[in-house]
């Protein structure tokens, strides 16, 4: 199976902006030496794929945003995502580091009895586990229904077929332009990598409404469009303020009764707040 990919340059970036210095993501690392770190983002040296859990949340980035990786897991995929060296994962467990090395490189199958102690140590199913065992083994597995694609991505998607029919620039590219018209570094390409791959922007954006709303706006003024377009949280507000104005005026939002649909009295105090607006010779 593929391991994550790693860029150092994004690394840098995303270290800086989350304000943390070298000498801080060495330490998290378990090394005295800020050169280890200094390795990495200019590409002279890797970090093991155990590390990366830890480094990428020091810098507060989903690892599948910084250290993205194309296809299912197989057991040392699994291993390096919960963090562990292949040392590590037997001692806690109590099995055998040389029967754990055998598994991963695809030479002998796990013993029964370690199935659910490996699982519970990597935070997976066993059903799971036993699928990354039969990839160490070159076995194909059936891939799971893709999930639907978010709002956004499918946006975004579109938008960059628009602009780009001769041929998709690279995430760096894009980020670069919006960054350009936004005049400040409001995206990373690590970023728009993952949400054109169809990661949930709350994943990507690590939870921060601002740091997304500021992206948002960004990719929208690049691409020309009204910011709503690629805001999958449009409903959601209206909803929101919807429900606001039903607690004010003290009304039912939905109609009783199990008709559906949003109530009388809802609808008549939304036009009469309508008429208001509409009479407001200021309004724009």
């Amino acid at each position: 199976m593929p391991p994550r990919r790693f860029n150092g340059p994004q690394l840098m970036r995303a270290r800086r902006a989350a304000d943390v210095h070298r000498r801080e993501l060495a330490a998290a690392v378990g090394s005295k030496s800020l050169q280890i770190v200094a390795g990495w983002e200019t590409e002279k040296t890797f970090p093991p794929g155990e590390k990366l859990p830890v480094i990428a949340r020091v810098v507060g980035v989903d690892i599948d945003v910084l250290f993205p990786r194309e296809g299912p897991c197989d057991l040392a995929d699994l291993r390096c995502d919960a963090g562990y060296a292949q040392y590590a994962a037997a001692e806690e467990i109590g099995i055998s580091k040389y029967g754990l090395s055998r598994a991963e490189r695809g030479e002998r199958r796990l013993d029964d009895a370690w199935i659910g102690p490996l699982a519970k140590l990597y935070g997976v199913h066993a059903d799971e586990l036993l699928a990354a065992q039969r990839r160490s083994f070159g076995e194909a597995v059936p891939a799971s229904p893709p999930a639907a694609l978010p709002p956004l991505t499918q946006e975004l998607r579109a938008l960059v077929g628009e602009r780009f029919p001769d041929g998709e620039p690279s995430p760096d590219t894009i980020a670069a332009g919006v960054n350009a018209v936004a005049g400040a570094e409001v995206v990373r390409g690590d970023q728009v990598e993952a949400l054109l791959r169809g990661m949930p922007a709350a994943r990507v954006f690590a939870g921060a409404q601002v740091a997304r709303a500021v992206a948002v706006t960004g990719l929208a003024g690049y691409f020309g469009v009204s910011e709503l377009r690629l805001d999958d949280r449009a409903e959601s507000r209206v909803l929101d303020d919807l429900r606001y104005i039903a607690s004010r005026y003290d009304v039912s939002l939905v109609a009783r009764g199990g008709e559906g649909g949003v109530s009388p009295e809802m609808v008549a105090v939304l036009s009469d707040l309508l008429n208001r607006e509409l009479a407001d010779p200021s309004a724009p």
